[in-house]
């Protein structure tokens, strides 16, 4: 840690270089191209103050002796760009022609040239696309493709990821962090479990969102102004995450009202907003949006639906005659997820699911200006506050294949059940009120010493999360499940989570001749608070240094333009703080049924219990922590610009579900014994009763820091100058993925088996389970023309992949050492092999294991159109794989033809601006 503090001191420290050598005036008239001077036209010389021409058209800088690069820019005209060697007082004339450049909109995202990689979303480019939620912009990316939307299950974030990985590895997409207007939205408190999980086909399962962070879905993109996906390296003020920063812009300011429509073949989406001027000084913006989607348009009885509503204030005022912009905001959210039972179907029509999740946030950020001489010249305060209201409620109808006991113990020992009805009606709930507050204050400045430009930061960041709802709740009496391992319990109980943060950040910028370099060193200390001292976890503090270095090329000139080239490395250490359901998960309740007499006459049943609680809780559990590194090449010329990335990243102790196990003895009495004629009215009299002590696992789940997921990639862009004549202009962006998902913990098994009539009698531990490699590279080339005169953007993309290669591996047959029912643990031996019992516990690894599949290239078309047909009223369309083709492969020697996913897929809307 102190290393990185150091290198982060002596990148802030006062630099005071002076220049040795003697400054020259350097004289600069800029001419039209009939020579006449241009005024106001703007001298710029590398990170200097700006100089502006006079009525003559002349400005004169003071240079040192050396190579400069001068830009001379004015509106209307093309910008020049001009390399002078000073050796004394000099006279340079520039002429600027006037600018030739089409019209130009963006509808694809647009890379960052900055210290980190990262993407930019306009509003032209959303508009083009046409999304049903925030899930669509990710193909956008480089590496993205276009997917059908699928708002029937949770949508969780992949950023530099191959689709598909298990879901023991979804510390990624939990530890990518959403931003709405500079505010974080915090997901720790989310303890939206479901008490039957396996109902309707797992539908609570698909639905969960616990442990995969933001659900896509939930975010609508209509009042959305630009998103800023930053892949790479973020800046210290940035935390709580492993993966990446996605920052959302909404609108804010004056806008005519405007109206959205979309239906394509899954969902109907509908909009309204408008932006309110009140006086020059303060706007105010409205807007609300309904989506209804069902997966499967002729089935009535699966159904999403989203409800968002925002007011936004952007006030700018002064404080101490001080500029102070003041932006608040009060957003509301209500996302519905239900499931139902086609009477059709023959199932019983008692059965339902309904989740519904409602949010109220109310936030105020603050941006106070002070003199540009202050130490800080821009002090920023925001604050938010999130009120959660959850709910998940579920009806099924339970019938028993017979008489079965249940335990209504809520502490362990010995307990009296009972006998339920064969056939019941279950209704269970969880009811969450999550509520989230944070503080984030950050000063900044900037400073020049000698020729070290520097840009500072500092701040504090601290975040609140705690649970008030009832949690699991249902009657004990008619559970679920007749196994059922849990037991109510109320979320207000939950410790709150707090995370506070302190980070310091600077960029240094120097100028060496034509050289440019730019280093940004970051560092941010975090700790959880108000943790219980038993867990490790209270007494760590984490350190997170962030560094980005770029260096610009002198510019090689080809043909009087220059080749820009800019270099880009970063390194970065991010952690995710553990969740509370992670810290603080329910307790594990087994029921062993030690007497179990049914009898005809239901005065003479009796059913006792040895009930065992196990504390699931991990107090081993840490953050997880992602280690990148990447390293970036940007060339620009004329107006194309190329990119290419390769990164890094090791997260080597993400967050997974770990199988335990413990020894629990209860007593078996033999019911052949009991004497009714000795029965009380607590039941029969056990005095006499004869007994068998049994051993028995008894399993459970905790939350371990036992998950690897190493990425590495090579993410590529193009994009051309829109061409003269055709307004046509052509984008290529891709991506080499490949990942491999490792567990790092030993992992328990039991083979599903049965000796002599009896429980397989040990667990084997096993160095590994099962790991995965997923790689592919993508592609996406896109066609896009547009014509002002018609109000018309056309566009035609060709993407898919050129390969698509997955292995399972790493699962090893042989364990390390294994468990027996006397609670010792014992090294597993090659004699062990041909044991009568221990030889079972070689896993029989199926023959698919450390198999590849590589799958070929496919090929997919899809159209956009959008056309403004009257004034204000604009529509657009759009067809996902016109053409699709998936090339064969071999597998083991087979031929595989691929006819999957070939349909197309296809929607409009209409937009009216009022």
């Amino acid at each position: 840690m102190f290393k990185y503090l150091f290198l982060f001191l002596f990148s802030l420290a006062f630099i005071n270089v002076q220049a040795q050598s003697e400054n020259y005036p350097i004289t600069i008239q800029v001419l039209n191209d009939l020579k006449t001077p241009l005024v106001n036209a703007v001298v710029k010389q590398d990170h200097e103050k700006n100089m502006i021409t006079n009525a003559d058209g002349i400005a004169v800088l003071y240079l040192s002796k050396g190579k400069h690069t001068l830009l001379i820019t004015l509106d209307s005209y093309d910008e020049k760009e001009l390399h002078i060697h000073v050796e004394g007082a000099q006279t340079y004339i520039v002429e600027l022609k006037k600018e030739t450049k089409i019209a130009e909109v963006v509808i694809t995202a647009k890379e960052g040239k900055g210290l980190t990689s990262k993407s930019v979303i306009n509003r032209q480019a959303m508009e083009h696309l046409q999304p049903s939620s925030f899930a669509d912009l990710m193909e956008l990316l480089p590496g993205g493709l276009s997917r059908d939307p699928n708002l029937s299950t949770t949508n969780r974030v992949l950023l530099r990821e191959n689709p598909g990985g298990p879901s023991s590895y979804n510390t990624t997409s939990l530890g990518t962090q959403f931003m709405i207007d500079d505010n974080v939205w915090n997901t720790n408190a989310n303890l939206q479990t479901s008490v039957d999980d396996t109902q309707m086909g797992e539908a609570p399962r698909n639905r969960a969102t616990p442990a995969i962070g933001v659900d896509m879905r939930t975010i609508s993109t209509n009042d959305i102004e630009k998103v800023e996906v930053i892949r790479g390296i973020p800046s210290a003020a940035y935390g709580d995450l492993t993966s990446g920063v996605i920052k959302i812009e909404r609108k804010i300011g004056y806008s005519p009202l405007e109206a959205r429509f979309k239906a394509d073949g899954f969902s109907k989406q509908y909009y309204v907003g408008k932006g309110f001027l009140i006086n020059k000084n303060w706007s105010i913006n409205a807007n609300l949006d309904y989506l209804d989607s069902k997966q499967d348009p002729t089935d009535d009885y699966e159904n999403y639906q989203r409800v968002t509503a925002s007011l936004r204030s952007k006030l700018n005022t002064t404080l101490w005659q001080k500029p102070l912009e003041w932006r608040s905001t009060i957003d509301f959210s209500n996302n519905i997820d239900k499931k139902k039972y086609d009477p059709d179907t023959g199932y019983a029509l008692t059965d339902s699911y309904k989740n519904s999740n409602q949010r109220v946030s109310f936030t105020n950020n603050f941006i106070y200006k002070l003199d540009a001489a202050s130490i800080f010249d821009k002090l920023a305060i925001n604050t938010a506050i999130r009120q959660g209201f959850e709910s998940i409620e579920q009806v099924k109808l339970v019938q028993l294949s017979g008489p079965r006991a249940l335990s209504l113990a809520t502490t362990a020992g010995e307990n009296i059940g009972i006998y339920p009805d064969t056939r019941y009606v279950a209704e269970s709930s969880t009811n969450g009120k999550p509520l989230d507050l944070s503080i984030f204050a950050q000063a900044s400045g900037s400073r020049k010493f000698g020729k070290f430009n520097n840009q500072y930061e500092i701040g504090l960041d601290w975040k609140y999360s705690k649970n008030f709802g009832k949690g699991q709740q249902w009657d004990l009496t008619t559970p679920p499940s007749a196994t059922i391992g849990t037991r109510p319990r109320e979320f207000n109980d939950i410790p709150a989570w707090q995370n506070l943060a302190f980070f310091a950040g600077n960029q240094i910028s120097y100028n060496l001749n034509q050289h440019k370099f730019s280093l940004y060193t970051g560092l941010r200390v975090s700790k959880l608070l108000g943790i219980d001292n038993s867990y490790i976890i209270s007494k760590k503090i984490f350190a997170e240094p962030r560094i980005n270095l770029q260096y610009n090329l002198p510019h090689l000139m080809i043909g009087n333009y220059p080749l820009k080239t800019d270099v880009t490395l970063g390194y970065g250490i991010l952690y995710k703080q553990p969740t509370l359901l992670m810290l603080y998960p329910n307790s594990r309740f087994t029921d062993y049924a030690q007497v179990n007499y049914y009898h005809d006459d239901e005065n003479y049943r009796y059913v006792n219990f040895m009930t065992y609680v196990q504390n699931r809780e991990n107090k081993n559990l840490t953050a997880a922590k992602n280690i990148k590194k990447e390293i970036r090449l940007d060339l620009s010329y004329r107006g194309h610009d190329f990119f290419i990335t390769y990164f890094k990243e090791d997260l080597n102790n993400g967050f997974r579900s770990t199988l335990q196990t413990k020894i629990n003895t209860y007593k078996k009495y033999n019911t052949s014994y009991i004497d009714l004629s000795q029965w009380g009215e607590n039941g029969p009299d056990l005095t006499n009763v004869p007994y068998e002590t049994i051993r028995e696992f008894g399993n459970y789940t905790i939350t371990e820091n036992g998950s690897a997921t190493i990425k590495d990639g090579i993410e590529f862009g193009y994009t051309s100058p829109r061409l003269k004549g055709i307004n046509t202009k052509f984008t290529l962006t891709g991506a080499w993925f490949k990942t491999q998902y490792r567990n790092t913990v030993p992992v328990i098994e039991r083979p599903e088996i049965s000796l002599a009539g009896s429980n397989y009698p040990y667990y084997g531990i096993y160095q590994s389970d099962l790991g995965y490699i997923n790689e592919n590279l993508n592609y996406n080339f896109m066609i896009d023309t547009y014509i002002p005169n018609l109000g018309l953007i056309v566009s035609a993309s060709v993407q898919g992949s050129l390969y698509n290669y997955e292995k399972k591996d790493d699962r090893i047959p042989e364990p390390t050492s294994y468990i027996g029912l006397d609670g010792v643990v014992q090294p597993f031996l090659d004699s062990d092999r041909t044991d009568l019992y221990k030889q079972w516990l070689v896993r029989n690894v199926s023959v698919t294991d450390n198999i590849s599949t590589r799958e070929t290239y496919t090929i997919r078309a899809n159209f956009k159109v959008t056309k403004i047909i009257y004034r204000s009223l604009k529509t657009s369309m759009f067809v996902n794989r016109l053409f699709s083709y998936e090339h064969s492969y071999y597998f083991l020697g087979n031929k595989i033809e691929r006819q999957g996913g070939n349909k197309p897929y296809f929607g409009m809307e209409l937009n009216y601006n009022f």
